[in-house]
């Protein structure tokens, strides 16, 4: 290598260096940026579960206050779906505080951490601001509402801790002890079709019913679960479309379920709940087959 190209690298390394030290000060909000001392907010999210009664999150679009009662965790005054909840609090405890992403307020909008971007989330006297999702994948921007620096934080504590309400809501419509059903009766049109257990075999109409079928329904009986809620105004039909009651071997209910067409998604009731739901229909299909090509 020549003298001249010996010079010309080592000028072209020494541009990209600092090209590089530049670019690192700029994103830094024009300082070194060290590490600074996390543990603050890693205090954060170490509380645990057992310490916290109220959890508030606020957004630009929406805020939602979950509250643990004695029947276990509420949101905006619906009760709340347990996984969601489990999910938040893995998520919390599994967030990690990666490297300082800048220092100077001056980008705390460029990455959403400002106090009117941001989502704070507030668990009990505690606080942290989430921002912007970061660079890579499960990352996202958080800070401490009186604290300046700007973290990344690993986990997917920002997806838990942001989802709308029809997501944290529980929307388990009906359930019931399977080993207890002796009888199944779907409703509709006027005529009722009757599955009945005897030992572990079960009959529709006297003949050997479909075990797909049965199994299918079952399933369903065991939990079944809506996608979504009907609008407030929506109130169920006094005669609905398909109606199905769970009996045991002594004949007493241990559950009722309302079915009535909508656009799509049908909308269900049972006598567990006071809210109607929406489930699709390849679901209400299998909770209340209506005629024996269902069974197939």
């Amino acid at each position: 290598m020549s003298e001249k190209t010996l010079k010309q690298a080592i000028y072209f390394l020494a541009a990209v260096t600092a090209l590089y030290l530049l670019t690192t000060l700029l994103n830094q909000g024009g300082s070194s940026a060290s590490p600074g001392d996390a543990s603050n907010l890693a205090a954060v999210l170490s509380v645990q579960e057992d310490a916290v009664d109220r959890i508030v999150v606020s957004g630009p679009q929406r805020r939602h206050t979950l509250e643990r009662g004695a029947d276990g965790w509420t949101v905006d005054g619906f009760e709340a779906d347990s996984t969601a909840i489990s999910r938040f609090w893995e998520a919390l405890a599994g967030s990690e505080v990666g490297q300082v992403a800048a220092t100077n307020p001056a980008n705390h909008a460029r990455l959403g951490v400002t106090a009117d971007s941001a989502w704070n989330l507030s668990l009990g006297d505690a606080s942290i601001l989430l921002g912007h999702a970061g660079p890579q994948f499960g990352t996202a921007y958080a800070r401490l509402p009186d604290e300046e620096t700007v973290y990344l934080l690993r986990g997917d504590l920002r997806s838990a801790a942001t989802r709308p309400l029809i997501d944290w809501r529980d929307k388990l419509v009906l359930a019931v002890d399977t080993s207890a059903v002796a009888a199944v009766e779907v409703t509709s049109g006027g005529e009722t079709r009757r599955w009945e257990r005897a030992d572990t075999l079960w009959t529709v109409g006297g003949d050997p019913a479909d075990e797909t079928a049965v199994r299918n329904l079952l399933q369903e009986l065991a939990g079944l679960r809506a996608t979504g809620f009907a609008a407030d105004s929506v109130t169920m039909k006094a005669d609905p479309d398909r109606h199905v009651r769970v009996l045991d071997a002594q004949g007493r209910e241990l559950g009722t379920l309302a079915l009535d067409e909508g656009d799509g998604n049908l909308r269900a009731f049972s006598d567990q709940s006071p809210y109607v739901f929406e489930v699709p229909s390849w679901r209400a299909d299998r909770v209340a087959p209506i005629d024996s090509d269902d069974e197939g």
